[in-house]
């Protein structure tokens, strides 16, 4: 093809070349040793795999009994062990012409420290060990194409890894530095049942389990008895890193008879010197043992701090840590975030969710659990309390390992976003788009085996918790459908926790988001006045250092408070905000005294006679009803602006629900409504001269909390209005 020369900007002429070839990648199975035939299937025992580069050529092999590297999902990857190789007949009922069978693989899971699930019972692992899994009634295998295998590695036993690859070799030193290279070689003696109760650990003979297997007598996993902490723990000349130490970052202070840090990072560089020569005189001790002059007291269990992506709110310090004056202790247990760890006049429904949440977990299947009720009833701290319980089994070997994520409406920027949340704590893989997330979560439940990887041996119990599910609802309600259908799939190790502020968001869903919830469901009915007495003097607790007093609120002024907001919504954090600063007025008088039924009184009329307060008492309905269409619009889209079509929308549907009628103001009605409300500085209008008038944007200009509760105050149907905010 003829070029057509042209100049350059610095007056040379010049002559395009032609384009390099693009480089192509082609890749080439082929099987190795005799068929096999049985079981209507064709077996071998290995396979070869040549990838062809550009102009060159590489060649992999595999056989029976080699561990490989498996891309798993998120593109991460798996340690597993080739168990079968078979070639799948191609399908009778398909109607291509080109029917081809297809080349599958069996592989046989390994664990590794990352793959453990996220709350379970401490599991002491050393440099590049594994752990075989095995369960006598979950699968511990999956059949995959050979496409998905990576490359082999060896997986010794210990006592082969430690000839091989003794700890003295195993450093190197360049430059004055000694370093741990970190090479794709692991060993395995202990098998792990993830499906048992807190996770059973037995020692295993890995090279007698892949003789067995080879030698065609199978490869099951021998059950035997757990071996105890003290067989499990590592010897003198080992390194073994605990999960929890590791997470935590903690380290040991304990020295040896050489002065040497027996838990020394071996991963780090170290300067030539002592740190150099130390493995040599800790050899020298191992190899002469001799007797200890005391005995080491036993440390502490430490929980295992490998948490999810959600972490669950601190614990209330013990009452020996909190301040002995009784007026300073009581603003501490007042706060609305100090959360105890049993929450009173809740014992029935905690029950309830606990047995729920904890048989989802044991089955290994999948549920679902709606929890509704108006704000301030104790809805996420019953759940934060039944995880809690959860976790503590979990780690003390009663219940079977799971993981768990909190998905919050109010905290993440769009509803897609939980889509991303659960992903990355499923596959591990940061950083996903929205879109990316559901087409893997899309795979992961259906059970789809593609090129992206398959489930690999991260596949537990996923304990999630939706908080705030009003802010998650879209259009489509598309979110909230997926993370009810998921659960319903087979095998999908998910349970959702759902918590809305809404008694009547079951009846706005779409038919087939309501077939998902089926029965479990619960409600949160509001406190009573009985109830919110109890809670305000369960937190009235006597310091064992103090001899003073520690009711420093009188019986009456706790009722006078119980009672006003009883007969609003039921709302305990109301109350325990009332008695705080009822405390704090206390506090700041001259002489301190218990508080009164006075004292309260005050604080009452004050947190009632606020500006924003008093300015919505003289409001017009109609201007009430135009504010609470812009509080509305602000929670249900999470941004502080809102255009002027989506409020006048929301203030028409809140005039046939609270007006009860079809009689709407007219725009320019509407407009002097608007006007009047940006004149007093409680509205405040965009400057958008460049925009529509109907996409020209609203901010509120009072404290949207505030402006709620006190727009709520005016009867029923306005609370049924505003619940969620």
């Amino acid at each position: 093809m003829p070029v057509t020369p042209r100049r350059s900007t610095r007056g040379a002429v010049f002559t395009p070349t032609a384009a390099a070839p693009p480089v192509t990648t082609d890749t080439v199975f082929a099987w190795t040793g005799a068929p096999r035939p049985a079981d209507g299937r064709v077996y071998y025992s290995g396979f070869s795999r040549v990838t062809k580069h550009g102009t060159g050529a590489r060649e992999a092999r595999f056989a029976i009994g080699d561990g490989v590297v498996v891309q798993v999902e998120g593109g991460n990857d798996g340690i597993g062990m080739l168990t079968a190789l078979w070639e799948e007949p191609a399908d009778e009922d398909d109607d291509d012409d080109e029917d081809e069978s297809e080349m599958m693989a069996q592989i046989h899971w390994f664990f590794r420290k990352e793959d453990l699930p996220g709350v379970m019972r401490n599991v002491k692992l050393e440099d590049n060990e594994v752990l075989l899994a095995s369960s006598p009634n979950r699968p511990v295998t999956t059949n995959l194409p050979l496409p998905l295998l990576v490359k082999t590695i060896p997986i010794y036993s210990k006592a082969v890894y430690k000839a091989q690859f003794p700890d003295a070799e195993r450093k190197t030193q360049w430059k004055g530095w000694a370093y741990l290279p970190k090479a794709n070689v692991f060993w395995c003696a202990r098998a792990y049942d993830k499906g048992a109760r807190g996770g059973k650990v037995w020692k295993v003979d890995i090279d007698e389990w892949k003789g067995r297997g080879r030698a065609g007598l199978g490869w099951a996993v021998k059950m035997v008895q757990e071996e105890s902490e003290d067989e499990s723990s590592a010897g003198p000349t080992s390194r073994a890193v605990s999960v929890a130490e590791e997470a935590s970052g903690s380290d040991d202070s304990g020295d040896d008879a050489s002065g040497v840090d027996s838990d020394e990072d071996e991963g780090a560089p170290q300067r030539k010197g002592k740190a150099a020569a130390a493995p040599k005189r800790k050899r020298a001790a191992a190899s002469t043992p001799r007797k200890r002059a005391r005995a080491e007291p036993k440390k502490a269990r430490i929980p295992h701090p490998k948490s999810s992506s959600s972490r669950l709110p601190a614990a209330v310090p013990r009452v020996e840590d909190l301040p002995a004056d009784p007026y300073e202790r009581a603003l501490r247990l007042l706060h609305v975030g100090a959360t105890p760890e049993s929450l009173p006049c809740r014992e029935d429904e905690y029950v309830d969710v606990l047995s729920r949440v904890e048989e989802g977990i044991e089955s290994g299947g999948g549920g679902c659990l709606y929890i509704a009720g108006v704000p301030g009833t104790g809805k996420t701290a019953t759940v934060h309390a039944v995880v809690k319980e959860l976790r503590r089994k979990a780690e003390d070997g009663e219940l079977a390992p799971f993981s768990y994520v909190e998905i919050n409406g109010l905290k993440i920027p769009s509803p897609q976003h939980a889509y991303t949340v659960l992903w990355e704590t499923i596959s591990g893989q940061k950083g996903t788009s929205a879109k990316t997330a559901l087409r893997g979560l899309e795979a992961h439940f259906g059970r789809k085996t593609g090129s992206s990887g398959v489930r690999g041996p991260r596949g537990h119990t996923f304990v999630v918790l939706m908080d705030e599910l009003d802010q998650l609802l879209t259009a489509k309600q598309d979110v909230v459908y997926n993370f009810f259908n998921w659960p319903t799939m087979r095998d999908s190790q998910l349970f959702v926790v759902a918590i809305a502020n809404r008694m009547d968001l079951p009846q706005h869903l779409a038919a087939k988001i309501k077939s998902r919830l089926g029965l479990q469901t619960l409600l949160f009915q509001p406190y009573d006045r009985q109830s919110l007495i109890e809670i305000v003097q369960s937190r009235q607790v006597a310091h064992p250092a103090s001899t003073a007093e520690h009711r420093v609120l009188a019986p009456d002024a706790i009722a006078l408070a119980a009672t006003k907001m009883a007969g609003t919504n039921g709302d305990a954090r109301r109350v325990l905000d009332a008695c705080r600063r009822a405390v704090e007025v206390a506090m700041a008088a001259d002489e301190r005294r218990p508080v009164s039924a006075r004292d309260m009184v005050q604080v009452l009329n004050a947190m009632s006679s606020s500006p924003v307060a008093l300015f919505l008492r003289q409001c017009s309905p109609q201007q009430k009803r135009l504010l609470a269409a812009l509080v509305r619009c602000i929670r249900r889209e999470g941004v502080p602006e809102i255009p002027w079509r989506a409020v006048r929308t929301d203030h028409d549907a809140l005039t046939r629900s609270l007006a009860e009628s079809n009689e709407l103001l007219s725009d320019a009605e509407l407009l002097l409504v608007r006007s009047s409300l940006v004149a007093t500085h409680a509205l405040t209008s965009a400057p958008d001269t460049y925009r529509a008038p109907e996409d020209r944007r609203l901010a509120l200009g009072m404290e949207i909390g505030e402006v709620g509760r006190v727009l709520m105050n005016e009867g029923e149907a306005w609370r049924r209005a505003l619940a969620g905010i």
